[in-house]
């Protein structure tokens, strides 16, 4: 028996389907791997939200796609450019994938109820990762109108 069949199939679908559409060349002037091979690139956000996404999953909001990314631990790379990334999500090593993980969702209010900071315990690339995901979805609701 393949040891890696039993670890695949207790792979989140997100993360098996998201490797799968990156790693698919026919996919490559929609979304591809980045030349460091670590990390992915959407070259194409409308059309990798209108034909690829429903092609993978139940939806073809990119938004919903990014906050899912976020909740696996993904971090936008560039802030010019849909460009992800996680340490375990590498072309060529589909066995890192069991390494990632969702997060539990931080909550704002039951943050400032059991540490009294609320979003400001925040690290500062925490924060600025958002602030720059907040102004690449501004960007292209704009774009999108």
């Amino acid at each position: 028996m393949d040891e890696n069949q039993g670890s695949s199939s207790s792979l989140p679908p997100f993360i098996a389907k998201t490797y799968e559409m990156v790693d698919d060349p026919s996919t490559d002037s929609v979304v591809s791997w980045s030349s460091s091979d670590k990390s992915f690139i959407v070259w194409n956000p409308p059309e990798f939200a209108g034909d690829l996404l429903p092609r993978f999953f139940k939806h073809n909001n990119f938004s919903s796609f990014i906050r899912q990314l976020n909740t696996y631990g993904f971090r936008k790379i560039d802030p010019e450019q849909w460009e992800f990334a996680n340490e375990d999500f590498i072309r060529g090593q589909p066995n890192l994938l069991k390494n990632i993980h969702r997060r539990k969702p931080v909550h704002s209010h039951s943050m400032q109820n059991h540490t009294g900071q609320g979003a400001s315990s925040l690290t500062e690339p925490e924060r600025q990762n958002l602030m720059d995901e907040i102004e690449g979805l501004k960007n292209e609701k704009s774009r999108l109108l």
